[in-house]
């Protein structure tokens, strides 16, 4: 009995190891694209937290240098007591603080003014100080003796946004505010714009 032909146009099959050859690397090019994307996720969650670090880091540079700021003018409040009731007092709006230019007489170096031309020397350093320390950076002193001296840094946030994207608006100090609200409201006097930062301290004579 004959053998039938073989058709010699048929390509040869490949062996079965190369198919499992085949797979395998399919499978790994698979693994490889898995991987890519999965890090890909991660840089991108460590940019985001890099990003976050650095506005924490801002805001905390911003809080030193306003507590610097505050802790100097009570201790010249305290080291002047005859001008404290009347003279330690600067109510501007932010606006005119930020652009403010005063004239110092230098009386903690001559010692010949007056208690409340010091006073009026002491402001002066506070208000240069919160304009140069801090961005676009302006102050408010209020109060009184009795209830204590609120001393208001204001300073520009550029990332202070709201979710759309826009400057955003620091509630004023209305009515009677308490703990973190009193700390961080803005003065309706001040009339601070949108993106303007507040930070109020108290000072006991």
């Amino acid at each position: 009995m004959s053998q039938p032909t073989p058709d010699r146009h048929q390509p040869p099959r490949a062996p079965r190891h190369q198919h499992r050859q085949t797979s395998l690397k399919g499978a790994t090019l698979i693994e490889a694209l898995v991987s890519l994307l999965v890090m890909s996720f991660g840089l991108l969650g460590l940019a985001g937290l890099q990003a976050s670090g650095l506005t924490f880091q801002k805001s905390a540079w911003s809080m030193h240098r306003v507590t610097d700021i505050t802790s100097d003018i009570g201790e010249r409040i305290r080291a002047n007591p005859k001008a404290v009731d009347a003279n330690y007092k600067y109510d501007a709006n932010y606006a005119t603080g930020k652009a403010a230019t005063r004239t110092k007489l230098n009386c903690r170096t001559t010692g010949t003014c007056s208690a409340a031309d010091i006073a009026a020397d002491d402001i002066t350093d506070l208000l240069l100080k919160a304009q140069t320390l801090l961005p676009q950076g302006a102050m408010q002193i209020t109060g009184t003796r009795v209830d204590g001296f609120v001393v208001t840094s204001m300073y520009m946030d550029k990332d202070f946004l709201t979710t759309a994207g826009a400057l955003d608006q620091t509630p004023t100090c209305s009515g009677t505010p308490t703990g973190i609200d009193a700390r961080n409201c803005c003065p309706t006097a001040a009339a601070a714009p949108a993106g303007v930062r507040c930070r109020n301290f108290t000072i006991i004579p």
